[in-house]
């Protein structure tokens, strides 16, 4: 009779399941997939802003210049290939190459957090080319109030440290001071980033539009006749525009954002507003590309 219960409770609860599944319409558990991303990618740029914060810190702790650092900041040099001697011998560095260890160390594992999350989304790409919409209005207003929750509490948060910065740092040392700054910064874009990606999950014509680029032009819409073949070609190729833009813009922010934090000419706490910038402008024009898709392309999607 137990046996007989448990099966039976077994099989009610198997097809809530099924049933909870079917009514959200999630058949290829995009929606888990999604928020799996945003919370990555908000984590991988907070960790490299927050690696950055942590070398201000580090510069606090008393000065050395031990045989054994000087080793450890050439073989750094060595290993990431990408500074000059001259960039990475900085008198500050000399000073406290802890700081420059560290920050570093943040670059690679938020690069490397990145990466892996690029990769993971682009298979997933490859797997599920095209997702209709399954999110109903509700859902999808849900996910815009919540990226605008995120946005206020991240505004909160950047305003509010760099208030008691104003109110109270003349009397706090300056190394701790822009470590701080910089905290509220990775604090702010986890949550700006967070938010933004968990509201666009449910844009699913902007997914299907970036999924196009991982298609290969000789095999779209094959199976499709003529004029829709040529709909889906134009449309590849606003994407692979969109991509184009995107990798440029990001390349000329990051050149533009490491030039204000290591060259002694131009350094400076705000090292960050090249990038910010860049993305912002490359964001408008890809808003303008993908809203021009879909009104001309796919008008009746939603």
């Amino acid at each position: 009779m137990s046996t007989d219960r448990d099966g039976l409770a077994a099989a009610v609860s198997k097809e809530s399941r099924l049933q909870e599944i079917a009514a959200h319409g999630d058949y290829f558990g995009y929606d888990m997939h999604a928020r799996r991303r945003a919370r990555r990618i908000a984590t991988g740029v907070a960790i490299i802003i927050l690696g950055f914060a942590a070398g201000r810190f580090f510069a606090l702790l008393p000065e050395r210049n031990t045989a054994d650092v000087e080793e450890i900041v050439k073989g750094v040099d060595r290993l990431i290939g990408l500074m000059t001697h001259e960039i990475v011998e900085l008198p500050e560095v000399q000073r406290h190459p802890e700081s420059f260890i560290i920050e570093i160390i943040g670059v690679l594992i938020g690069y490397t957090i990145l990466k892996h999350v690029a990769e993971d989304h682009d298979d997933y790409r490859r797997a599920f080319r095209r997702i209709e919409q399954f999110y109903t209005p509700r859902a999808r207003r849900q996910g815009w109030e919540m990226c605008v929750l995120c946005a206020i509490l991240a505004t909160v948060v950047i305003i509010g440290v760099h208030a008691a910065i104003l109110h109270w740092g003349a009397r706090w040392p300056g190394e701790f001071v822009a470590g701080l700054s910089r905290t509220s910064l990775a604090i702010g874009c986890w949550l700006y980033i967070y938010g933004f990606v968990m509201g666009v999950r449910t844009n699913l014509f902007l997914y299907n539009f970036k999924a196009l680029r991982l298609i290969n032009i000789y095999e779209l819409g094959t199976q499709e006749s003529d004029e829709r073949r040529e709909t889906r070609l134009a449309e590849k190729r606003l994407c692979d525009f969109s991509t184009s833009l995107t990798s440029f813009a990001t390349i000329l922010g990051v050149l533009g954002a490491l030039a204000l934090y290591f060259l002694p000419t131009l350094r400076t706490s705000y090292f960050w507003i090249p990038l910010a910038v860049t993305l912002g402008m490359t964001f408008v024009i890809k808003w303008i590309v993908v809203h021009y898709a879909k009104k001309k392309y796919e008008p009746d999607f939603d």
